[in-house]
């Protein structure tokens, strides 16, 4: 359910001078900012869900007007905030992706985030050790609720902040009243300048360090940081080798990729390695070209699964012009071309390849050097169009097909299953009941999702494969089993795809979807409103020592209704509940900041990174 089409609408409308038609109160217009818990609750949900958009400068931004100077309220609501996160994480059994997210902001970005902006302003008698008590003195309540990891990442925070000189190691006992289970990090804390040193003098140890960006210690702030350095030098250097190296292990760690997104917008970590794929560097001397097309295509896999994991935009992605590869492969590359829209280069670069793939002994150096690796990422597509008619036709035999399949699954040609497979996807559901059209593709697919063998190399790019196209294939998949519920071939592609799709609940969000547009008296609106009178009611009572759980809220109920019922009727929706309320201040603020943070989920025009000094 995807908001963009409707910001637009919505942006307009907050520049439109026919706003005050809505019949908002002047003393509603001229009321100051309020700091609810609620309002900072859910931005803080917005700014961590899916597409993370954590900037500091818009949330520093964001915090400061609030507070108005009054900086130990501050420090001390974003923490509880950022813990009222989590606990609905965990409370809406989301998937482990969301509250892992949430865990590793509160551990490895907050104590950083506190140190960089605020720390350096509260001074005596308050300290932040001050602030950090009053914070989780009000979280303890909801740490009773069996909800573990709260348990756990309430310890792993106060050592974080021990290890940033937040507050001294020998108070977090008395702060957690109990014996700690664990100490300091015995490497101590990171700097980005040491870690960029070990790893330009030994690059075998970088891989190391992309299992400590997981770790909930502290210490992910620098080795982020030293990460997207190292990789901006080897671009600008053109070390496509090493590059290649850092990409494949990033692109086996996607939940590695949310933490690293954290510390860094995603258009300053991509465009240079856009850039890169833009402009290949070519060399004379060239006398194999498969380690070509295997660093070329591990670079592009890694751009695709950034792409697809946080649904980005060209724009988002650092691409500089529409025309270059990497725009064209984000926009076209699963979608294939009659051969009248080639031109005679590609044509016969197409010939070439299905030559080598069904015909021959293989994939050449000269087919190769013919064909530049970005050349024919944008043509696999048309390949595997051509291929399966040729295959329905009876040109080419079905185990042929399978077979000439099986160089897709050598390394260096991998990555360009993701296309193929997204290609693949779509022909699936297109399909209705009784078409003739399903066997080919369906056993296609089995081959290449479950290949009878595989190099340990091509199993984990294989892995990383699936990562990026694998919720594509299972809606896919699904509208085959509905339209096909005898195939026994379904069920069993779906499990291989099992693993890959865990992060994402899309059944999940499709119920609550269900279940908000049935909400009695009015569907997704009325649901909304609900939403809203549900926070103002928990903001105004969570200000006591028996805290209640946060309501659960996700920001895909209010870009739902966005998108079924437009900008128009849920502004209209939310200006109505404001002016009804008998709380109208913290209901403005609810309602405002619901506003505020799904325009913060629109790119920024500001050239700063907004990101955290490490």
């Amino acid at each position: 359910m995807d908001a963009q089409m409707q910001m637009p609408e919505w942006q307009g409308m907050l520049n439109d001078a026919s706003l005050g038609s809505l019949t908002f109160p002047d003393s509603v217009l001229d009321t100051p900012p309020t700091a609810t818990r609620a309002g900072l609750y859910i931005y803080l949900s917005v700014m961590l869900h899916g597409k993370l958009s954590f900037n500091d400068n818009r949330v520093t931004g964001f915090l400061n007007v609030r507070y108005n100077e009054d900086v130990p309220t501050l420090v001390s609501d974003l923490i509880l905030a950022s813990f009222d996160v989590l606990a609905t994480a965990i409370s809406r059994n989301e998937p482990l992706r969301s509250a892992t997210i949430v865990r590793s902001f509160i551990v490895n970005k907050l104590p950083l985030f506190i140190q960089a902006y605020y720390s350096g302003l509260i001074f005596e008698p308050i300290s932040i050790e001050h602030c950090i008590r009053q914070a989780l003195g009000r979280i303890d309540p909801l740490s009773s609720q069996s909800f573990d990891m709260l348990s756990e990442t309430r310890q792993d925070f106060l050592f974080a902040c021990a290890l940033h000189q937040l507050l001294p190691e020998t108070s977090i006992e008395d702060i957690l009243g109990d014996v700690p289970m664990q100490s300091l990090p015995a490497s101590g804390k990171y700097s980005k300048e040491d870690l960029v040193s070990r790893c330009t003098t030994d690059p075998s140890n970088i891989e190391r360090y992309f299992s400590e960006l997981e770790n909930p210690e502290g210490n992910s702030g620098a080795v982020a940081a030293a990460i997207v350095s190292i990789m901006h030098s080897l671009s600008a250097n053109n070390d496509t080798m090493t590059l290649k190296g850092i990409c494949n292990g990033l692109s086996r760690k996607p939940m590695a990729l949310d933490v690293l997104l954290l510390f860094t917008q995603a258009d300053v970590l991509m465009r240079p390695l856009c850039r890169m794929l833009d402009h290949w560097p070519e060399h004379e001397d060239q006398g194999e070209y498969q380690p070509v097309y295997d660093e070329f295509g591990s670079i592009l896999l890694f751009v695709a699964a950034v792409q697809y994991r946080f649904n980005l935009s060209p724009i988002e992605m650092g691409v500089d012009a529409s025309d270059s590869f990497v725009s064209r492969y984000l926009r076209s590359s699963s979608s294939s071309r009659i051969l009248e829209e080639l031109s005679s280069h590609e044509n016969d670069l197409l010939g070439l390849w299905i030559k080598g793939i069904f015909e021959t002994d293989g994939i050449s150096d000269e087919l190769m050097s013919a064909c530049k690796p970005g050349e024919f990422h944008l043509l696999i597509a048309t390949l595997f169009d051509q291929s399966f008619k040729a295959c329905r036709g009876g040109l080419l035999a079905m185990e042929s097909l399978k077979g000439g399949f099986e160089y897709l699954l050598e390394p260096f040609l991998l990555p360009s299953l993701v296309p193929s497979l997204n290609w693949l996807a779509d022909r699936l559901s297109e399909l209705n009941a009784g078409s003739s059209n399903v066997e080919v593709p369906m056993q296609a697919l089995q081959a290449l999702l479950k290949p009878a063998r595989m190099s340990p190399e091509s199993t984990m790019i294989h892995g990383a494969v699936l990562h990026t196209v694998a919720r594509r294939l299972e809606v896919a998949l699904l509208h085959v089993q509905q339209q096909f519920p005898h195939r026994m071939d379904t069920k069993l592609l779906l499990g291989v795809l099992g693993p890959y799709t865990a992060d994402f609940d899309e059944n999940k969000t499709h119920k609550e979807l269900v279940s908000w547009s049935l909400t009695p008296k009015g569907g997704l609106l009325r649901a909304l409103r609900n939403s809203i009178q549900s926070l103002v009611l928990w903001g105004t009572t969570a200000a006591t020592p028996t805290d209640m759980s946060p309501p659960s809220f996700t920001l895909d109920q209010l870009q739902s209704t966005l998108h079924v019922k437009g900008a128009y009727a849920t502004l209209d929706s939310l200006v109505d509940e404001v002016q009804n309320s008998n709380l109208m201040d913290m209901t403005m603020d609810v309602a405002a900041v619901m506003i505020l943070a799904t325009q913060h989920k629109q790119p920024s025009d500001n050239l700063d990174n907004g990101q955290t000094p490490i």
